[in-house]
Parts: structure tokens; sequence; C-alpha cells
């Protein structure tokens, strides 16, 4: 079933509209879950770089949060939904899953930087 566009100002044809609009929450779902994963990163980093590591960790998660928002509003402005849930997120990401057995900071480097240069 084809959701409903809320009326906006926007003057693209609604086929357009709704094709950005599935392009924004698939970007949306995909930077929500790596938002999550360099937090669980952050979270749970030890070793002997931990407070570097940690704070990188945590700036990047900031940055990622950062840029959901300016996803989630342009969909909103083009009369969509941002589909910004849990469930969503699960339901609709492309990212493999996080490694939750991880602990040393080089382990936890190595799957970021895998999860970032597979979304670029």
């Amino acid at each position: 079933m084809k959701a409903k566009l809320h009326q906006t100002q926007n003057d693209l044809n609604e086929q357009s509209r709704c094709a950005m609009i599935s392009l924004l929450n698939q970007q949306l779902a995909d930077v929500i879950d790596l938002g999550l994963q360099t937090k669980q990163a952050h979270w749970n980093v030890k070793g002997p770089h931990f407070i570097g590591l940690h704070e990188l960790f945590d700036k990047a998660a900031e940055e990622l949060e950062e840029f959901t928002d300016g996803i989630a509003e342009r969909a909103m402005e083009l009369g969509g939904l941002a589909l910004g849930t849990i469930q969503a997120v699960s339901k609709n990401s492309r990212l493999t899953a996080y490694p939750l057995d991880l602990a040393s900071g080089q382990r936890h480097v190595t799957a970021l930087s895998n999860m970032y240069v597979s979304r670029t």
C-alpha cells in the first residue's frame, strides 16, 4: 500500500517525491544503524588507547546523529514520513550486524572502518 503524502509547498511531482522519500528512509536506516554501531564501540572499547578511541567513537556518533536529522527533515519536507524507529531501522538497514563480542580498541576500529567504508 502506497503511503499518502502530506501536503507540502514542494513542486516536485508525486512520483519523484515518493521515490526520494524512499531513498531518504533507506539512508536514514543505514545511518541510524551506523550511529548505534559506533556507540556500541564507544561503550565497550578497552585497552591501552581507551580514552582516545572512546572520545573518537563518541564524536563520530554525534556527527552521525546530526546527519540523521538532515535526512529525516528532508523526507518530511517532501511530504513523507521519517521512518527512524528501532523497528524500521532493524528491518531496513543494509549494514551487517556489529559483532557484540569485541572489546579491544583495534578490533573496534577494524569493525567500524569496514562499516564506514562499505557505506561510501
